[in-house]
């Protein structure tokens, strides 16, 4: 099958990129021809596969409203390559330009939504929310992919879209990337026996997350000082840094920046428990699903759909509450049954439910169907 797929997210750093690549990583296995139309360089080293490359100008953040500026490339170069099947991904504006281009091939047009959240503390998120509002029910596709039955039925349902056009498809990753092998012997040595883990993009929406994290150290700390948070990932940690100073967890609360795929491996071994602080409605975390996939204890904030994704493999609290979280932090700590149960079935719901081979089969019957 040969698949346009155009895309605002794409890469090995951040998580709605990691899910885009290991997709069309999983098509390309499986045989499909992609043509990837995306504002984010990638090489996929694969004969099946050609990038083509939207100009963009500004912050990353702002690609996304730029690409439709250049659907007419996009058409263009989808009328050369006779795709089979069109899918956008991520949000409205890539739907919109799947829209452009099924008008003129007359083609099937999927349209994937990673999320949708009526909790927004920036203009940029309400600018997306409401787009989101605005375009879904008006725009031409033939189904609408979303990770969450949350999603479905908070948004898309009021909104007026058709209950047959929405397929609740939950976000995956590639297990093979994950090497339950690993010992982080390495970290530990560095750090100590005893860690608490993120890996995550330090931008605007996540900071304001990892900020309950920073707070709850100190109910950890109280109890147990020998335990230290480990704060990874690429960004502005400067705001996180002065919460560290004003809670004096600044001892115990380390900001290392980013690191490459290989030493994440480490980190995610050294992990003994892993916070996940949400400030939208959840509908999935790529960096939640990647401790799952390496068998990590988890503590996560209460939030959208946070128990329908999870079930029983996480422990649940209450959202935005420093010391509800560390509360939880220290249960997994002093409850070693617990963190083992929690560790065994976070491995076993990965692999039953959020398998990256089980969303292509799922995106291929859409396709075929």
């Amino acid at each position: 099958m040969k698949i346009l797929y155009i895309t605002s997210v794409l890469g090995d750093i951040g998580g709605s990129e990691i899910y885009c690549r290991d997709i069309i990583k999983e098509m390309l296995r499986k045989g499909h021809k992609v043509l990837v139309v995306s504002t984010e360089p990638y090489d996929f080293r694969h004969k099946n596969a050609e990038v083509f490359l939207l100009p963009v100008f500004g912050h990353h953040a702002f690609h996304k409203f730029t690409a439709p500026l250049f659907y007419s490339r996009i058409v263009k170069k989808a009328v050369e390559f006779r795709p089979d099947v069109i899918q956008s991904h991520s949000n409205c504006l890539m739907g919109w330009i799947g829209d452009k281009v099924k008008k003129k091939l007359n083609i099937p047009h999927v349209l994937l939504i990673e999320m949708i959240s009526a909790k927004n503390n920036n203009l940029h998120t309400k600018t997306i929310f409401a787009l989101e509002k605005f375009l879904l029910p008006k725009l031409n596709y033939d189904k609408l992919v979303v990770w969450t039955e949350n999603m479905k039925q908070k948004f898309l349902l009021p909104w007026g879209i058709e209950e047959k056009r929405i397929q609740v498809i939950p976000a995956a990753l590639n297990k093979e990337n994950y090497d339950l092998n690993a010992s982080g012997k390495k970290v530990k040595k560095k750090y100590g026996d005893h860690l608490i883990v993120s890996i995550k993009s330090l931008w605007t929406t996540n900071v304001l997350g990892l900020v309950y994290i920073v707070k709850a150290m100190k109910y950890v700390k109280e109890k147990h000082p020998e335990y230290k948070y480990l704060c990874i990932g690429p960004g502005d940690s400067g705001a996180l840094k002065k919460v560290a100073e004003e809670e004096k967890v600044e001892d115990v609360v380390l900001f290392l920046g980013s690191v490459s795929n290989e030493e994440k491996q480490e980190y995610w071994a050294a992990t003994e428990i892993a916070p996940h602080s949400y400030v939208y409605e959840f509908s999935t975390s790529i960096s939640l699903l990647e401790f799952l996939a390496m068998g990590k204890a988890c503590v996560i904030t209460d939030i959208g759909a946070v128990r329908e994704y999870l079930k029983d493999a996480a422990l649940i609290v209450k959202a935005e509450d420093p010391k509800a979280l560390g509360e939880g932090i220290n249960k997994l700590i002093e409850n070693k049954e617990l963190r083992k149960s929690l560790e065994k079935k976070a491995r076993k719901l990965f692999e039953e439910d959020y398998s990256i081979t089980s969303t292509v089969n799922r995106l291929e019957k859409i396709y075929l169907k």
